[in-house]
């Protein structure tokens, strides 16, 4: 199973985005399952505020495990450019970075808790950006080459 497969399977399975995106690459980057799923367990539902998409956290954990630093100079722009080189990607494929402009609705509210359920968007939309970013993700860690 790929990468971006297993992702959409640990979403399907009743993960967070954010977790099912960083926990389908931690093992090849070195970081068990079971600390991955609780390092993102936050992240998932855009921060829990609705705030930026999961998924795309989940990626820049993965991210910054591969190209984090110790925090000179060097290190911030090596991952500054790739969480931005991510971002903009996942925004031509996903259309925003924050979970109610990518949903069209604000499922903090019960109004959009009652969209979200009635059109299936975590079955759809959500799922989507969780493929796309763990596509963008697979393409940029290319991980065969570690």
């Amino acid at each position: 199973m790929s990468q971006v497969d297993d992702a959409a399977h640990l979403f399907n399975g009743g993960k967070s985005c954010s977790q099912a995106v960083f926990a389908a690459f931690a093992p090849s980057l070195g970081v068990n399952q079971d600390q991955a799923l609780r390092l993102a367990s936050g992240f998932g539902g855009g921060m829990r505020i609705g705030g930026a998409c999961g998924a795309a956290t989940g990626a820049v954990l993965a991210l910054s495990l591969r190209y984090g630093g110790d925090g000179s100079a060097g290190s911030r722009e090596m991952i500054a450019a790739a969480v931005e080189r991510f971002y903009a990607r996942f925004v031509d494929e996903v259309g925003a970075t924050d979970c109610p402009a990518i949903l069209g609705c604000d499922f903090r509210t019960e109004q959009g808790k009652a969209v979200m359920e009635e059109q299936g968007l975590r079955e759809s939309i959500c799922l989507e950006a969780v493929r796309a970013a763990a596509s963008i993700l697979a393409e940029m860690l290319d991980l065969d080459s570690l």
